[in-house]
């Protein structure tokens, strides 16, 4: 245990506090006090009289809410992101990645939430500390409360968050890295706010696809053991229908629960932090989800790269940056090639172009803005035109989840139509013919 001492506001009168207090670190403190109701919290060692958690930014820390220590990632230096998770049996992530993933509402909530209170003053440290015990979700709140303890020890909150691999998503994780490059944290929030909202849009009413799919399936288990018997009930009765009962008790409903398993397992499987990269690859082999993933990864390339390079960031960090903040891994695989292009010397448009990434009349204004000077002007007209261009696209990927389950609807629907015509027909010709 240490002496502290503390300065912090009240949230309800706007007083300022002053005290001295026992504790095991400047984290317990902070805790306490958002727990009633302080904010603003200024924790000091009382020996050494330093500031060690909750102090405001100084000059030199980038713009309101930036506060966040940056030890190793400099203005003019190009980020890096933090250690993978440690791998466990079989090159897999460590038992702790194994959970399931905490759902985009909740995460868009949570940096909706963490950016007001940046905007409003709040440290890094003070925003996930007043957060965390408010988070309805357990496994974000208990990430958000581990995040918070690292802030208080001048960690960097992306490498806080990349210790949390199944809560904060790989592109969440750059994107606050840029945030801390740039000095614009509350602005990284909001970015991944968005994400996490268009994550959620896309999932919205995905229960009617998997409702009609199930019906589908379970119409034909059942289906399966009665078309299949249908004499023996005409021929049998009672015996016949018992027939079919036991038929469809041990062999059709073990099948379906396991299809259900199976299923799940997929599901769980397909959420893991391990199966981005596979998950990103299948999605671009869908047309629909391919334009969905490929708009929202260069619209929110464009929109962090000119927010970095306003913020006096050098253009190579700028585009690191923001390359690694994209959602889908094969397009920031593809963005990130650029940075040698960079590096060799040549212009943000020369890495653009080396991509192969961006269509033709878009990367035609950014050459345009390179070789005239409005380099940023050009760039908000290309994200205007690609965060258009994925609005039209979430729609477009909702619809066809919604065509797709009614085609597996349709044709099951002309299954089960087909079935109850042929089979009895079938099944009298035979019980007559006899």
């Amino acid at each position: 245990m240490a002496m502290f001492r503390y300065e912090a506001t009240d949230a309800k009168t706007g007083q300022t506090q002053q005290g001295t207090v026992e504790a095991a670190n400047a984290q317990e403190i902070e805790l306490r006090l958002s727990e009633r109701g302080y904010r603003s919290v200024r924790v000091y060692v009382e020996k050494a009289n330093a500031v060690i958690a909750g102090s405001p930014p100084t000059p030199n820390a980038g713009g309101a809410g930036g506060g966040a220590a940056r030890p190793t990632v400099g203005r003019n230096s190009p980020p890096s992101l933090p250690a993978p998770p440690a791998l466990g049996v079989g090159g897999l992530p460590a038992i702790t990645a194994f959970a399931p993933a905490v759902p985009p509402a909740d995460l868009a909530t949570f940096f909706r939430q963490m950016a007001s209170l940046l905007h409003a003053g709040f440290t890094p440290l003070s925003a996930l500390a007043d957060l965390a015990p408010r988070t309805a979700n357990r496994r974000l709140s208990r990430a958000a409360q581990d995040a918070g303890m690292a802030a208080g020890r001048g960690e960097s909150l992306a490498g806080a968050f990349a210790k949390h691999p199944h809560v904060f998503p790989a592109h969440v994780v750059g994107l606050f890295g840029a945030g801390e490059t740039g000095g614009f944290l509350e602005y990284a929030c909001e970015e991944a706010a968005l994400g996490a909202e268009g994550d959620a849009a896309l999932r919205q009413g995905i229960w009617v696809p998997k409702l009609l799919f199930w019906q589908s399936v379970w119409s034909f288990l059942i289906l399966q053991p009665l078309l299949n018997n249908l004499k023996p009930i005409f021929t049998e009765g009672l015996a016949g229908f018992t027939k079919v009962g036991q038929e469809f008790l041990f062999l059709w409903v073990p099948i379906g629960i396991a299809l259900h398993l199976l299923c799940e397992l997929a599901g769980w499987w397909w959420r893991q932090p391990f199966a981005a990269q596979t998950r990103d690859k299948i999605a671009l082999m869908l047309p629909a989800m391919r334009k969905l993933a490929y708009t929202r990864a260069v619209a929110a390339f464009t929109r962090l790269l000119r927010r970095l390079l306003l913020s006096g960031v050098s253009p190579e960090s700028a585009y690191t940056a923001a390359a690694q903040s994209v959602p889908n891994s094969v397009y920031r695989d593809k963005l990130l090639s650029g940075v040698t292009v960079l590096r060799a010397g040549n212009g943000l448009d020369a890495a653009l172009q080396a991509t192969g990434l961006l269509e033709h009349d878009p990367l035609q204004l950014l050459i345009t803005g390179q070789r005239t000077g409005q380099w940023t002007e050009m760039l908000d007209r290309v994200t205007a035109y690609y965060q258009e261009q994925a609005a039209k696209a979430t729609e477009d990927a909702k619809n066809a989840q919604k065509r797709l389950a009614f085609l597996v609807t349709a044709i099951s629907a002309g299954y089960v139509t087909i079935a109850a015509t042929v089979g009895p027909l079938k099944a009298v010709m035979e019980l007559f013919g006899e």
